[in-house]
């Protein structure tokens, strides 16, 4: 019965969102859109709610054990508590001046410093992968250089055809290879779909066992 009820129930709506998407039939069709799309904005409150929960339980238990850099953790649960107050009591919520200030000065410009940062590990892993170590890794780094140099102004000064050959890149080689690749991930989701339709994926049936 633990197994059969969840089953059933997956089977059941996830049919039903099939048939939304493909055939016009007037209850199921209001039946999903009233009941099983706001189900999904509900699911998604509730995972957002637990992962705050379990992001103040972990760092309040650094902050009362006074863990490696606990320091940290009250300043992450400042600002969480901070913003999660102005979004929510003053007035305008998330557009209100003082929401907008904190939000702006300090979580765009963060987040910009840590992408920034991004582009030096970037570096550091282009160079281990552009070895020319076998035919591939060459092919890559051939690729790579006429990419690169033919992306900047640069490239097209020293010679015309680098423009060219990155478009022709770009556009042939790196299409054709993302089309692949999206066609396969959209294959593998069918499948994954299916098999939680059918009930033969069963491990979100096994917590606690």
């Amino acid at each position: 019965m633990r197994r059969t009820v969840p089953l059933t129930i997956s089977f059941v709506a996830g049919m039903i969102m099939v048939i939304d998407g493909w055939l016009k039939i007037g209850f199921i069709n209001n039946f999903a859109t009233r009941y099983l799309m706001p189900s999904v904005t509900i699911s998604v409150g509730w995972a957002a709610g637990l992962g705050a929960l379990n992001l103040i339980r972990l760092h309040s238990r650094n902050i009362a054990q006074k863990r490696l850099n606990y320091q940290y953790s009250f300043v992450l649960l400042g600002f969480f508590f901070l913003m999660l107050t102005c979004g929510v009591f003053l007035q305008g919520n998330t557009t209100a001046p003082f929401y907008q200030f904190f939000y702006s000065s300090f979580q765009v410009n963060l987040s910009a410093a840590v992408y920034s940062l991004n582009s030096f590990y970037l570096v550091s892993a282009c160079y281990r992968t552009f070895r020319a170590r076998s035919w591939e890794s060459t092919a890559l780094l051939v690729v790579a250089c006429f990419t690169m140099i033919g992306s900047v102004p640069m490239g097209a000064a020293m010679w015309g055809g680098f423009p060219v050959i990155q478009n022709w890149i770009v556009k042939v080689i790196n299409d054709a290879a993302i089309r692949g690749l999206s066609i396969g991930v959209t294959l593998g989701t069918l499948s994954q779909c299916v098999r939680n339709l059918v009930g033969i994926e069963r491990g979100h049936l096994q917590a606690g066992e």
